[in-house]
């Protein structure tokens, strides 16, 4: 299974920055690109917009949980919002076009003797 972490920032008027990604074979480390990706959002969005992101970056407990939902195939989203009313979001979810699953084989067919 492959993983793919992304950040974008979306503003008010519906349009979107895409802030970078990346692809994983390993949940952990998706979340581990999400979590560095936060802390310079943080940096970024400065208090109190920050506390949010804070609040997840200094739980353990949280962070261990949303790797093994990411391992059990569910996304993992952080949203934060400015002052201006742009939305941070930063995800880890399970790779769409990820192709590593064994192909269908057709049956085969006998042939008479």
């Amino acid at each position: 299974m492959t993983y793919r972490a992304e950040a974008k920032a979306q503003y008010p008027d519906g349009s979107s920055i895409d802030l970078g990604g990346c692809t994983s074979h390993s949940p952990g480390w998706a979340l581990g690109w999400v979590r560095t990706r936060a802390e310079h959002v943080a940096q970024q969005l400065g208090a109190p917009y920050d506390s949010v992101v804070h609040a997840w970056l200094e739980d353990a407990a949280g962070h261990q949980w949303a790797r093994d939902g990411l391992a059990a195939g569910i996304p993992f989203v952080l949203r934060a919002v400015d002052a201006d009313g742009c939305t941070y979001a930063l995800t880890a979810r399970p790779d769409a076009q990820d192709r590593t699953a064994a192909p269908l084989q057709a049956p085969r067919v006998r042939e008479a003797a």
